[in-house]
């Protein structure tokens, strides 16, 4: 089987002439040629071409083995590694339904860039989406290639970042995180128990942290491994400084020009590096229906720690992602 691998603009690249119907189309060679293809670009898509829970679980595996979500209530009933993601129009009735305004324009779906579970001591290593019904409006998917950004940045900022870490703090309430959102991003409308949820979660979740740099062990790349969700202050510095660094880092990171946004159509599937980029969510209108489904590849990077040492063995199970 001949594939094509061609190059996105700005970053990742899309796989062509591959049928993944085809359980031999997943040989050796060629989840080789995909690993090696997700490491130089960071994202892979695959256009209309996961027609199936199967296909979504066996290509997902060529990037790392699928694990349930904690969150139970998202898994999908038959399958606990497929998460399943779902808009339904007009329904107000999940425990964390919020609407958001942002420039004028209401949205529910919506998610501020981030890395998956910065606010957790193990990273995942990826995550593998796929579109069953797109939305017919909007609904697009972000992503950012965070190992681009810190080549962006000023040898003297280069210099200053290394060696710093980031706590954070499990931020449910998007409107509430302060680094890298919309400064006009407020509530328009929320489930009112989704105050009291919410506020569980962060109780659930004690501080962590995570290096503000890390390189990537296939490449040696450096990269700029921020998650403006849930990110609170550079761990030891003064709390004005800290605020500064991290606005101007944030901004730097989620500059649009640089990022990729995904028009899904069904069947549509995207790979990304959890490591590497940075993704968000625009959203629909309440009444524009979307439904897709997600694996999360197991992995962990071990940099990472809880501010606490002593919630390493006590600390809470994870029951919610991001």
């Amino acid at each position: 089987m001949n594939i094509l691998v061609r190059p996105l603009s700005p970053f990742g690249a899309e796989v062509i002439g591959i049928d993944l119907e085809d359980e031999a189309a997943l040989d050796g060679d060629i989840s080789r040629t995909l690993r090696a293809a997700w490491v130089e670009h960071g994202i892979l898509l695959f256009r209309g071409a996961l027609h199936s829970e199967a296909v979504h679980l066996r290509l997902s595996r060529v990037f790392g083995e699928p694990q349930p979500s904690a969150v139970s209530r998202i898994n999908d009933a038959s399958n606990p590694y497929l998460m399943t993601l779902n808009q339904r129009p007009g329904d107000a009735s999940k425990e964390t339904f919020t609407l958001f305004e942002i420039d004028g324009e209401r949205r529910t779906g919506w998610l501020g860039w981030h890395w998956d579970q910065s606010f957790t001591a193990e990273i995942v290593r990826g995550a593998l989406l796929r579109m069953i019904t797109p939305a017919s409006f909007d609904g697009r998917t972000g992503f950012i290639d965070a190992a681009a950004a810190y080549d962006r940045l000023t040898p003297a900022m280069q210099r200053r970042i290394e060696g710093l870490e980031v706590v954070y703090h499990f931020t449910a309430a998007q409107e509430q995180n302060r680094f890298g959102f919309p400064r006009g991003l407020r509530v328009a409308q929320r489930n009112p128990k989704a105050e009291a949820a919410l506020a569980q979660y962060r109780r659930d979740f004690p501080p962590v942290v995570h290096p503000l740099v890390i390189t990537q062990q296939e490449t040696g790349r450096k990269v700029l491994k921020l998650s403006p969700m849930h990110a609170q202050a550079i761990l030891g510095m003064d709390p004005a400084e800290s605020d500064a660094l991290l606005e101007e880092l944030a901004d730097h990171l989620v500059d649009a020009r640089f990022a990729y946004f995904h028009t899904w159509q069904a069947d549509d599937g995207i790979v990304w590096d959890n490591w590497r980029t940075i993704h968000c969510a625009t959203g629909v209108p309440f009444d524009v229906e979307r439904l897709a489904q997600r694996t999360t590849l197991v992995g962990d990077y071990k940099l990472g720690r809880y501010l606490d040492p002593a919630e390493r063995h006590g600390g809470p199970r994870r029951r919610f992602d991001d």
